[in-house]
């Protein structure tokens, strides 16, 4: 609307006093017109510019500020370049007849700290009773060198990682503080820690550090957070089940289902997880009381079984990092870090379950949110209910899905794989289905909506999905997706979104803090909000994404400040200059 409209209108509002009323009908009394209060007609040139402009100022705050509410799905394509990059890993769950379909593990790292994320994939073995060509052969995992070209090298043997293991999890990070990420990874029977020596070696270094636990323990989940604030990663491990000493591996299969089975009370047991702190010159201690992360069966008051993934998150805003503990059936458990090596279990919320479609909008995860928690959290609170019923459990609510701001938008999606498992870990049935197509999920504001995951025109082949990590592999801005399949072929799909938003990747350098800076809250000012992103190491369910934070800044083309709140305390401020690129922010 230009300004000879403004005037068009105020001029005719001025001249209504002016104009003489209608005679009067026949039989009717005439209406006498009584002009307006002087001062009214006076303050009119002055009002209506106001209220006019008022109106076109709301007009553009609606196009240009839109509500937080997303209405559209996100515009995001991906290319499968899994052939191009050279990535050539194919997991395999065991021998003949595999007792579990869990495995799959992917780990984004960068062991030599060339700025290119790298790859880890964990594998299985034949179990010990199997005799074939392949346990002589033996089998490991898969350690893939990032050239920064769109292409993977695979260096196993050369970093020395070449060991067979019935491998289950990973975890990457810097035990002891010398610049250098380590890697753990968890087993069926003694787990293993690997300790990068630089020049793209690593040592096992389980023995000397004391972290291998029991022989007749089966553990899954594990993670690299600092509990007590002393500058050094401390390890947690989850541990799926056990099985009694005296008793082969092979005799509590057979005891459990007749040799096919995920393990079950009969043959294995439930037991607490393993908090081993960080006595520093590469020695561990498990803490007493696995230090707070004790989940009681209510009504069998045994340790609650079969845990499969640990998530770090701040949950209440402490700028200490919590844990989310997922089971293969049982409710998600929440610790809160109590700042001095001990966890405590957080009371659950009131059920706020609805029936109907209005479920998925629900959280599976129902714990009470602080102001400042971490904004991934928000979102895996949410990932509980993505799951739909059917004679398989369904990993989305397990976490088993990533999150990341696929499209820069400034809103996080999830990408999920969609995984399926047995429901009842002693019936292990030979044949089934486990594969599914992988798609998106995105909330609108009031609920999660899923969009498949195409490539190019077409959707992404079925794949039996277990690890689902995101990492920038080609760094253009914008997450791309690793996908491991059991007892299959990795998948890698770059994002292709062609919205073109502008976007600010961030990451801390820790000098007082652990490695890692975990808990550090990021705030990204621009002129219409605050982004806000908390420092952990990215777990889900048998994956590890990258630790670089992504800031999506849709159409806000201009950051004013970033400021940094790190664990030790301190509080950074600074201007990131020009977009579209990598801030490397060390600790003051």
């Amino acid at each position: 609307m230009g300004a000879a409209a403004f005037g068009v209108h105020v001029l005719s509002v001025r001249s209504v006093s002016s104009v003489l009323p209608p005679p009067p009908l026949p039989g009717r009394p005439a209406v006498v017109a009584r002009p307006a209060p002087s001062f009214i007609v006076s303050l009119l040139p002055l009002v209506l510019p106001l209220v006019l402009a008022a109106i076109v100022l709301s007009v553009l705050f609606a196009r240009f500020f839109p509500p937080a509410d997303r209405q559209a799905a996100p515009a995001t394509r991906f290319t499968d370049i899994t052939a191009a990059s050279g990535l050539r890993f194919i997991h395999q769950q065991g021998g003949a007849e595999a007792p579990t379909t869990l495995g799959g593990a992917v780990v984004v790292l960068d062991f030599n700290q060339d700025g290119h994320p790298d790859l880890f994939f964990v594998n299985g073995a034949p179990w010990p009773w199997e005799e074939s060509l392949e346990k002589r052969l033996g089998r490991s995992g898969a350690l893939l060198r990032n050239d920064g070209q769109g292409h993977f090298v695979d260096v196993t043997s050369a970093a020395g990682l070449n060991v067979e293991m019935q491998g289950m999890a990973a975890t990457a990070g810097d035990f002891d503080n010398d610049g250098l990420v380590d890697l753990f990874v968890t087993c069926v029977g003694p787990n293993h820690l690997f300790r990068n020596l630089g020049g793209g070696r690593f040592e096992d270094v389980t023995e000397a550090a004391g972290v291998a636990g029991d022989e007749n323990t089966w553990s899954t989940g594990a993670a690299w957070i600092d509990c007590d604030g002393d500058g050094r990663l401390d390890l947690v491990v989850l541990h799926y089940a056990r099985w009694p000493q005296e008793v082969p591996l092979g005799q509590a299969f057979l005891v459990a289902d007749v040799g096919r089975s995920y393990g079950a009370a009969v043959g294995f047991l439930s037991t607490f997880p393993t908090v081993y702190h960080n006595l520093g010159k590469g020695r561990f201690a498990p803490a007493a009381n696995s230090a707070g992360l004790r989940n009681l069966d209510p009504e069998t008051r045994l340790p609650v079984a079969q845990p499969l993934a640990v998530t770090p998150v701040d949950a209440n805003g402490d700028l200490k990092l919590d844990l989310l503990v997922t089971y293969h059936v049982a409710p998600s458990a929440l610790f809160l870090n109590q700042g001095d090596g001990t966890f405590r279990k957080a009371a659950r919320a009131p059920d706020r379950r609805q029936e109907g479609a209005g479920l998925v909008a629900m959280s599976a995860l129902p714990f009470a949110q602080a102001d400042g928690a971490d904004e991934r959290f928000a979102v895996l609170r949410g990932a509980g209910s993505l799951a739909a019923a059917g004679p398989t459990a369904a990993l989305p609510a397990r976490l088993g899905v990533a999150t990341a701001d696929f499209d820069l938008n400034g809103q996080l999606e999830l990408f999920s794989g969609e995984g399926a498992l047995e429901p009842n870990i002693n019936k292990f049935e030979d044949g089934r289905d486990f594969r599914r197509e992988p798609r998106m999920w995105w909330s609108n504001g009031r609920e999660w909506l899923p969009v498949p995951a195409r490539a190019g025109e077409a959707a992404l082949p079925a794949v039996t999905a277990r690890g689902v990590a995101v990492a920038d592999f080609d760094g253009d801005g914008d997450p791309d997706v690793v996908v491991a399949q059991n007892n299959g072929s990795a998948m890698l799909l770059r994002n292709d979104q062609r919205l073109e938003l502008p976007w600010l990747r961030v990451q801390l350098v820790a000098t007082r803090s652990a490695p890692g800076a975990g808990g550090a809250r990021v705030e990204v000012h621009t002129p219409r909000r605050i982004h806000v992103k908390t420092v952990a190491p990215e777990l889900g369910f048998m994956a590890q994404s990258e630790s670089v934070l992504t800031f999506g800044l849709g159409d806000d083309a201009r950051v004013r400040r970033i400021v940094i709140h790190w664990p030790s305390g301190h509080v950074q401020e600074l201007k990131p200059g020009a977009l579209n690129r990598t801030l490397e922010v060390r600790e003051p």
